[in-house]
């Protein structure tokens, strides 16, 4: 019943852990980046272990125009909850706009449109009414409405130089409804800050900057998320060896606490990723550190496909290039 009668059981968004494989999903400014054309293929698996598993589908495509100084992109994004009895649908585009405040500084603006498709399978659920002393005894009660959609708008900036970048996306900002019944059940505005600082151990020879085989860099990042009564925080840091990216970092607020035994922490997250010509390939993996893990979840599972279109161009550095943790350039 708190599946069909609260906002607390469906209304906080996927969260990616590999969010900078990503960057569309997680702020519109980031649609045309990569200054090239790109497409990703994105799978998490969620505490495969349990029966109250998360499977995430996400693949998305933008590109640049410079001449326009706009990115445009897109997303489909398929979730199934549970035992799939509740399933998701998002596709949205993006526009962006990059303005050059001067030779260093940049400011990316976006902005998202998208349409979401809920449904909810009532066959996969039992409910009081069906219960006495011998176990279940009635069939389930029969509902009209097993589906919602709705209209999504999204927004965000992101401020950048060629060594640290910070961005601010805001997410629902019209609340939809996503009630299947007749009640009232709003989608919180979600708001992601997020930010690192690239520090170069040996950079790119000069004439060859658009492509990452020779960089080694380290980068510290964070992000938070806030999201009606739910708020979590990121700090981590990936290296990037070559044409070999890795990345460690921790998800929680350990000093927050929901009651007196129970502390903000969610997990440890691994990264191992390569980049093979114009490929990227990443694969996390999320090791629970709450009281979850007693439940041996399995953890949580992510792999990322990234490619870049186009050929490179030896004989300069492109304008404005961001320095995300990432297979960004090519």
């Amino acid at each position: 019943m708190l599946l069909l009668s609260t906002a607390s059981s469906y209304t906080q968004d996927i969260q990616f852990s590999q969010f900078y494989q990503v960057p569309t999903y997680q702020n519109p400014a980031f649609a045309g980046s990569a200054h090239t054309t790109r497409a990703t293929v994105h799978q998490r698996i969620q505490w495969p272990s349990l029966d109250a598993k998360f499977v995430t589908s996400f693949i998305s495509f933008d590109g640049y125009k410079k001449k326009h100084k706009s990115g445009f992109g897109g997303y489909i994004l398929y979730d199934q909850q549970g035992e799939s009895s509740i399933s998701s649908t998002q596709i949205a585009g993006q526009y962006a706009y990059e303005l050059h405040l001067s030779r260093k500084y940049a400011l990316r603006m976006g902005l998202q449109i998208g349409w979401t498709i809920q449904s909810l399978d009532y066959s996969l659920l039992t409910f009081p009414s069906q219960f006495d002393d011998n176990g279940i005894v009635n069939s389930a009660p029969i509902f009209d409405n097993n589906l919602v959609s709705f209209l999504d708008a999204s927004s965000g900036v992101v401020f950048y130089a060629p060594e640290f970048w910070i961005g601010l996306s805001v997410h629902h900002m019209n609340t939809p409804n996503l009630a299947f019944l007749d009640d009232v059940s709003n989608l919180p505005m979600k708001f992601s800050l997020t930010g690192g600082y690239k520090i170069l151990i040996r950079d790119y020879p000069k004439g060859l900057a658009v492509s990452d085989d020779k960089e080694i860099s380290i980068t510290p990042t964070f992000q938070y998320k806030s999201q009606g009564k739910s708020d979590q925080f990121d700090l981590g840091i990936y290296f990037l060896y070559h044409k070999f990216i890795s990345g460690f970092w921790y998800r929680g607020i350990p000093l927050k606490l929901y009651s007196s035994d129970y502390h903000n922490s969610e997990s440890v997250v691994f990264l191992l990723g390569t980049k093979l010509q114009s490929l990227g390939i990443t694969y996390s993996y999320d090791w629970t550190v709450s009281t979850l893990a007693l439940a041996k979840t399995g953890g949580s599972h992510e792999i990322n496909l990234t490619y870049f279109f186009g050929k490179t161009n030896k004989k300069k550095k492109p304008s404005k290039r961001m320095p995300c943790p990432s297979f960004y350039r090519h």
